[in-house]
């Protein structure tokens, strides 16, 4: 697959390599015994097909470009065979010349002994609901964000998400801070810690992943009558949970370091972002220090099911950053391709991590899927929130500068809402990276003529609504599950 994928960029090099491969034969016949007139003959020869060789080589730069071009341009396709698992393992009929058929949904101990079989079945992510986002459904998307029938309404003391989780939370930062990211390199160990021990509370964020992860354990017990009587096995529950949800913001949290080195991002989170504190190096060895920590805690878990659900939210972060560098290297995304890069880049590690929850809760088929539906879904919505947040909020408000997409080049959904009618001025700027003098000015005007911030806060509405609905349908009514509900809406309605 490899030899493939690269094939297109290494073909110009096609006549350099026929010439250097030709030169020894050429000097193994010159060191030959022979007349002086021959000898004169060959050297003549080898100077002038070496002169014609090299005159005809490509740079080196224009060659490594043309294959990093060719390996984006595969990876960044939806089908793209750069990420199919079944290009990567042996065929499953080619073991022994035995053939046997896998139902991907089939549990661990069904197909224990076939190592190259996925457990989790993959998401074909091809349903994104953009048609609720138009402006003609408008008033019939904003009567989705009232709750569904039979939630509670939002009680400070009673079915608040934050309120109820922070018993579960409110010293995650601590703890993995204190005691699960500790090493002997000091500055090693301030780094991996800098999100973790912030003194003015900036540093360790919303912790909305932790948060979720609590709050579906929670409410799964709860069906379980699980929460009424303690339990060893309820304390060991709740602390392989607790685990996972220290897990989870690891894992973000090690993304934000590579993604601001990549994005070359100055803050984060209200303070200087971690390359602007420790340098470009530490920064990278940080992040992959915090995910290294996370895998060994992960395994720990004993859950092969839950092992192979969250690595694949590290594989995703790799695909949406694939992605977005294609995206940053060409200056135009379409709407779907650029869901789905989030959904790599957010969503799925909130997804992954509900459906963990759920697998740790030994929960049914049926609640694992809803599970996975909500984190999925909260994802979606509150990427597009942030991206409409960029163009209403402030510094202060974010924790970093207003329009720094713009100003960073992307395209985020409002920019493509407003391209589907302005294109024909917006995509240019779009492509240039809204580099040159008035293409930000002309990107803020064509989002207000099209209310490209107001359909992507619509969008974001409709994922919510379809989040709400996975836990109402799954879930029997508690506390618990009704603060999930008020969660998902609070994520659209939030102002940071």
């Amino acid at each position: 697959m490899t030899a493939s994928l690269i094939r297109s960029g290494y073909q110009q090099r096609t006549r350099l390599l026929r010439c250097t491969t030709s030169i020894p034969n050429l000097h193994h016949n010159v060191n030959r015994p022979t007349n002086n007139n021959s000898v004169g003959a060959a050297n003549q020869n080898s100077i002038a097909i070496t002169s014609r060789c090299y005159s005809s080589a490509l740079p080196i730069d224009a060659i490594k470009s043309s294959i990093k071009s060719s390996l984006l341009e595969q990876a960044s396709k939806k089908d793209s065979p750069f990420w199919d698992e079944r290009t990567n393992t042996i065929p499953l009929n080619g073991l022994n010349g035995h053939s046997r058929a896998v139902d991907l949904e089939q549990h661990l101990s069904d197909v224990s002994d076939d190592v190259d079989a996925p457990i989790n079945k993959p998401d074909p992510l091809d349903e994104w609901f953009l048609e609720s986002a138009s402006l003609s459904s408008m008033n019939r998307v904003r009567s989705g964000r009232q709750l569904p029938e039979g939630v509670a309404p939002l009680d400070p003391h009673v079915n608040d998400p934050f309120f109820l989780s922070h018993p579960d939370v409110n010293d995650i930062s601590a703890t993995i801070g204190n005691d699960l990211v500790g090493t002997d390199h000091p500055v090693l160990n301030s780094a991996a810690r800098y999100f973790f021990s912030g003194e003015n509370g900036n540093g360790k964020g919303k912790q909305v992943r932790p948060v979720m992860v609590m709050l579906l354990s929670r409410a799964m017990m709860h069906m379980n009558s699980q929460l009424e009587t303690s339990t060893p096995q309820l304390s060991h529950t709740l602390k392989s949970q607790r685990r996972l949800a220290e897990i989870t913001e690891m894992i973000h949290t090690a993304s934000l370091f590579h993604d601001d080195v990549i994005d070359d991002a100055d803050t984060r989170r209200g303070q200087p972002a971690a390359h602007r504190a420790f340098g470009n190096k530490m920064a990278i060895l940080a992040g992959d220090y915090l995910l290294a920590r996370a895998s060994i805690y992960l395994a720990r878990l004993r859950n092969v099911d839950v092992v192979e659900c969250m690595s694949t939210t590290i594989e995703h972060l790799v695909r949406g950053e694939v992605l977005q560098i294609k995206d940053s290297r060409t200056g135009v995304a379409d709407m779907e391709g650029y869901l789905r890069k989030n959904f790599y880049k957010t969503a799925s590690l909130m997804a992954n991590s509900c459906k963990s929850a759920a697998l740790l809760n030994h929960a049914s088929p049926q609640v694992v899927d809803a599970a996975y539906r909500y984190g999925k879904h909260v994802g979606v919505a509150f990427q597009l929130i942030d991206d409409a947040l960029d163009f209403e909020g402030s510094a202060a408000s974010l924790g970093k500068p207003a329009l720094a997409d713009l100003n960073a080049g992307l395209s985020t959904a409002p920019v493509l809402f407003a391209a589907e009618s302005h294109g024909d001025v917006l995509i240019p700027a779009m492509a240039r990276k809204f580099k040159e003098a008035g293409d930000i000015d002309l990107a803020l005007q064509c989002i207000q003529e099209t209310d490209g911030v107001q359909r992507t806060k619509e969008l974001a509405a409709v994922h919510a609504k379809m989040a709400m609905e996975a836990v109402v349908g799954a879930l029997e009514q508690s506390p618990y599950r009704d603060s999930l509900v008020h969660l998902a809406s609070r994520v659209v309605d939030r102002s940071r």
